[in-house]
């Protein structure tokens, strides 16, 4: 699924064929493939709809039937938690790790003030309800 707005998305998807699938295998399996994505699509569209008219809030996931979902939200909280006690230890500059770090000549008060400006002028865009998506 590819997020379009906070409301919408699109789903894409490709399908692949084993070279040694015969037509029988491969048609019987990706009938099952494609109702599978009917019923995904009609389920996200139901929440959507209820999410958007106030009928359903998220809430917690069922903690036996939904353990991988819970397993990488834990993940990813821990994982987000600690990258951003690093950035506060580092007087909560934030930490890019696929940037590479900027030395030398390219290091000036210039860049670190204009990194500063677009980091508040993204701060200050959050409170902006007319710029989420």
């Amino acid at each position: 699924m590819i997020p379009l707005s906070a409301t919408a998305s699109k789903i894409e998807n490709e399908v692949y064929r084993h070279r040694d699938a015969t037509d029988e295998e491969f048609d019987n399996i990706n009938a099952f493939y494609r109702q599978v994505l009917e019923e995904d699509k009609e389920l996200c569209v139901g929440v959507q709809t209820n999410l958007s008219t106030g009928v359903f809030i998220n809430g917690e996931l069922h903690p036996s039937k939904e353990k991988g979902p819970i397993h990488f939200q834990q993940s990813l909280r821990e994982m987000v938690m600690e990258h951003r006690q690093k950035e506060e230890a580092q007087g909560g500059r934030e930490i890019w790790p696929a940037l590479p770090a900027v030395t030398g000549d390219m290091k000036t008060d210039r860049l670190a003030e204009e990194e500063r400006f677009c980091s508040q002028l993204e701060a200050s865009c959050i409170s902006r309800p007319e710029l989420a998506w």
